[in-house]
């Protein structure tokens, strides 16, 4: 998202092995798997009630339109965080909205286990124990299948957030929904850092899980967009008022899209599958599938796409010389001006030095597919650049002349010649997305290419869970 300078690093905030979370303390999950009629097909969808609470801006979780057999457990947790000059504040939200600041406290559940675990069938009890391996919180808001649920985004204000304004000092953060018995854990080790969950290694991995990524203002603008940038877990769709546009939704069904994932091949069909069946609705077989970037996040991981553009990177370092310059604009730092010097790739703007992006050794694949190190670091301007970059490696649209001004077409995959290699995952996602828009690698907000709404005034947001048969 790049309107009002909020783009994916500000929903990010503090996100990864520490960060932002948020609590409400469960609801129970209870019981074990629902029945399938027919042995495949889902129980019929629940039905549609009203909304259950009313609130002035309301935050509207709607589980009502899934496919799910009637008594799946799902719950939300949405967690946050504030910037301030005393620095950065972690907190997590009830079910009325109201923000709690994080506490170490909230660690009330021991590790390796979780509730729900004595409904369990055979061993899967103790295959999810390590689903837990800390001391965690259960911040988990119970959704009804039945009946939308509704959090109070007015709740949000410069008295329950101290320090709360706009631009980074919005409260950011994620809106994560789990389905199944296995809940979400977070564990808190300060107010300032927690153990957040994860696709890939613990904690969570285990969990059946999504999330939508969002900002909320002391103006009331909330800023927000669908993700696959690190993984494909279910569906869900975004929309909010007033002038939101629909985002998230596929013009294919769950089963189809990890179809498609795994005839990527097998370096880019790395999915977690469903090891203990009684802790997730029947008919589950899979429990998310890995983008690249969480691939080649593993601490060992050497595989094939640790190399995957370095020959096109070779390729262009090659050309980019004092007679044949790369140009790269950026709507916020201007046009720079780069080429190959003793192997480094070295801007000048307006004549004079301005940044130097890699060293000897090039720009690294891992770097493309992660959009980071070589390509996210010194100052805004370095950034800019580097984005830009990483954006036409990921779309196989590196040129002499790249920008994020006025750009046209599509995705931009494959329609330079002679062909590049590109992200293929993103690509599928892109196709997929009935809008044609996805977050599907971490600057993929270049171009406005990415699934966001950006609401002033905010009146509604609505986060509706998907379907996952059908």
């Amino acid at each position: 998202m790049s309107q009002g300078g909020l783009n994916r690093r500000i929903f990010l905030l503090g996100v990864g092995a520490t960060g932002i979370l948020a609590a409400c303390g469960g609801g129970g999950g209870g019981g074990g798997r629902s029945a399938v009629p027919g042995g495949g097909a889902p129980a019929p969808v629940c039905g549609s009630g009203g909304a259950s609470a009313t609130a002035l801006t309301p935050l509207t979780i709607d589980a009502t339109q899934t496919d799910l057999p009637c008594g799946t457990p799902v719950y939300a947790y949405i967690v946050g965080e504030v910037q301030t000059s005393a620095g950065n504040r972690q907190y997590r939200l009830d079910s009325r909205g109201t923000p709690h600041p994080m506490s170490a406290a909230d660690n009330t559940l021991a590790a390796g286990t979780f509730p729900g675990s004595a409904g369990l069938s055979g061993n899967d009890a103790a295959t999810l124990a390590a689903n837990y391996p800390q001391p965690w919180a259960d911040y988990s808001i119970p959704v009804s299948l039945t009946t939308k649920t509704v959090v109070d985004l007015a709740n949000l204000n410069t008295s329950t957030l101290p320090g709360l304004g706009t631009g980074t000092a919005a409260f950011s953060g994620r809106i994560y929904l789990s389905v199944g018995i296995p809940k979400l854990p977070f564990t808190v080790l300060s107010g300032t850092q927690y153990t957040a969950p994860v696709p890939l290694g613990e904690p969570g991995q285990l969990t059946l899980f999504d999330w939508i990524e969002f900002s909320y203002d002391s103006n009331g603008q909330f800023n927000g967009n669908t993700t696959q940038v690190d993984q494909f877990g279910f569906p869900l769709l975004l929309d909010g008022t007033p002038g939101g546009t629909l985002q998230g939704q596929f013009n294919r069904s769950r089963p189809a899209i990890l179809s498609a994932v795994a005839a990527l091949g097998a370096e880019f069909d790395q999915s977690i599958a469903v090891t203990a069946a009684s802790a997730y609705p029947a008919g589950i077989t899979t429990l998310r599938a890995l983008s690249p970037k969480s691939i080649t996040g593993q601490s060992l991981y050497s595989g094939g796409l640790s190399t995957y553009f370095d020959s096109a990177v070779q390729s262009w370092y090659a050309q980019w010389t004092a007679t044949n310059p790369v140009t790269v604009t950026d709507l916020a730092s201007g046009t720079f001006s780069g080429t190959v010097q003793g192997g480094a790739l070295t801007f000048t703007q307006g004549g004079a030095p301005a940044l130097t992006i890699a060293g000897r050794s090039g720009i690294p694949s891992v770097d493309i597919w992660q959009c980071a190190n070589s390509l996210a670091s010194g100052g805004s301007a370095a950034k800019n650049v580097q984005k830009i970059l990483a954006a036409a490696f990921n779309r196989g649209q590196v040129s002499n002349n790249m920008t994020d001004v006025n750009c046209s077409g599509g995705p931009f995959y494959s329609g330079v010649s002679p062909v590049q290699p590109f992200n293929p995952w993103a690509q599928l996602f892109h196709q997929a997305s009935s809008n044609g828009l996805a977050y599907a690698f971490p600057y993929d907000d270049v171009c406005n290419q990415n699934p966001s709404i950006s609401l002033t005034a905010t009146q509604s947001v609505t986060v509706t869970l998907g379907k996952f048969f059908s």
